[in-house]
């Protein structure tokens, strides 16, 4: 464990915290029972670190093994790397929800990795990948698109002379800004003419026309994700083109490879689950939609998601996109990912011997492991679904290590590729 003195100085100097504690007033406590850290903040200045004592106003806790784990090296394994994904793990920040849980989220994120830092140090990053300045011809177009009863203006951007088209799906509450530096990968863009679109609300697409969205909150369905998808595929008049998406987009390619399998050439999943995450009485969505709690709470959680060797200007890229896009709308995709995608319901029409399905879990997200209803459940019950665990990569891997997911994305393409044309 860090001395008082280690801590300190690792503390006060880390310009993130700092940055991310203004204008907080509190007594914080992290570290295990009998030896945690009391932080005294005032102003958002830390004043004081100390044994901890007495009440403290946030208290960062967790069972004696999950400290050993989390503190016996700079790389962590999985489920210990953040607090987003320690919470599985038993990780529990206790306080007033929305004065400090919610608010200082971002915060809570950057003190556990401070923590981490003083008692075991830190695993280096990726480098930050060298931008395809060259080959960043990606343009952007609008679309007038008809799907579920209504008609949006759907922006898309395009990049890529390659003969087969690929639709790229963005995550929940985000936008096609995930799939740049894919657009620009000049390897790509010799094998695809990559589609990477904004749902409606998303992005550049303002809600369908028509629409009193300020009258109502936004929530979606598997049906209607999957009817804007089919719509601008046929607008565009695709043909087979294949499907790959990311975490909300990776639910959307299984559920389109049972429900529109002739549609699509092929359908890649990036970290989809074989049916709900986490219980649906585990979490509430509208916590997200509650104009008492910091919009900043999820974006935060989302920020902990992202991979712990990920180029650091990357992994807060990806909260800056998510970020910028409209409350709410994250709550509303996130209730189909945790809800609304079920492969006991429809796995069974699933035909990955005709079209091929290929699911992708990085190392570091949760749906890796698990067994009963993340990748390996996948494998076991869609025959001919083949299921890669990419090591080093996260639940956002596009995003915030674009070399590292290309460097294993593209094998995987071209064996795709060679299946689909029988070579």
């Amino acid at each position: 464990m860090a001395t008082i003195d280690t801590f300190r100085t690792v503390a006060t100097g880390d310009r993130e915290l700092a940055y991310k504690l203004r204008g907080l007033d509190a007594t914080v406590r992290i570290g295990p029972d009998g030896s945690a850290f009391d932080l005294e903040v005032e102003g958002g200045e830390i004043k004081d670190v100390r044994a901890a004592s007495g009440n403290a106003d946030v208290v960062i806790s967790a069972p004696d093994a999950f400290w050993a784990e989390a503190l016996a090296k700079p790389l962590a394994e999985p489920g210990y790397e953040t607090v987003t994904m320690s919470f599985s793990r038993g990780l529990k920040i206790e306080g007033d929800f929305a004065a400090h849980v919610a608010a200082y989220q971002g915060a809570w994120q950057r003190l556990y990795l401070v923590f981490r830092k003083a008692v075991c140090g830190l695993a280096e990053r990726r480098p930050e990948p060298v931008p395809f300045r060259e080959t960043d011809t990606a343009v952007g177009r609008y679309a007038y698109v008809q799907a579920n009863g209504v008609e949006a203006r759907l922006y898309y951007e395009t990049a890529g002379t390659g003969p087969v088209p690929l639709l790229l799906q963005h995550t929940a509450g985000a936008d096609s800004r995930q799939y740049r530096y894919l657009l620009a990968d000049p390897e790509m863009q010799k094998r695809f003419t990559m589609i990477a679109y904004d749902l409606p609300y998303h992005g550049k697409s303002l809600p369908p026309i028509g629409v009193r969205w300020w009258e109502q909150p936004y929530k979606t369905t598997r049906e209607e994700l999957m009817n804007w998808v089919v719509a601008l595929a046929d607008h565009l008049d695709l043909d087979q083109p294949f499907f790959m998406g990311c975490s909300v987009g990776g639910q959307l390619a299984l559920d389109l490879a049972a429900y529109h399998k002739d549609r699509f050439g092929a359908f890649i999943s990036l970290n989809g689950w074989y049916d709900n995450p986490i219980p649906p009485d585990a979490i509430n969505n509208d916590i997200f939609r509650t104009p008492s709690v910091s919009e900043d709470y999820p974006m935060s959680i989302i920020l902990g998601g992202t991979t712990p060797v990920a180029p650091e200007a990357l992994v807060h890229e990806v909260y800056w996109i998510y970020r910028s896009n409209f409350p709410g709308v994250y709550a509303g995709d996130n209730d189909y990912f945790m809800h609304g995608h079920d492969l006991k319901q429809c796995g069974h029409q699933i035909d990955a011997h005709a079209k091929p399905l290929v699911v992708i879990e990085g190392q570091y997200d949760a749906a890796a492991d698990d067994e009963v209803h993340g990748g390996p459940a996948i494998a076991r019950n869609v025959p001919g679904a083949e299921v890669i665990v990419a090591p080093g990569l996260g639940h956002f891997a596009p995003s915030d290590d674009p070399a590292g997911f290309a460097d294993m994305l593209i094998p995987v393409l071209d064996r795709i590729l060679a299946r689909v044309q029988g070579k």
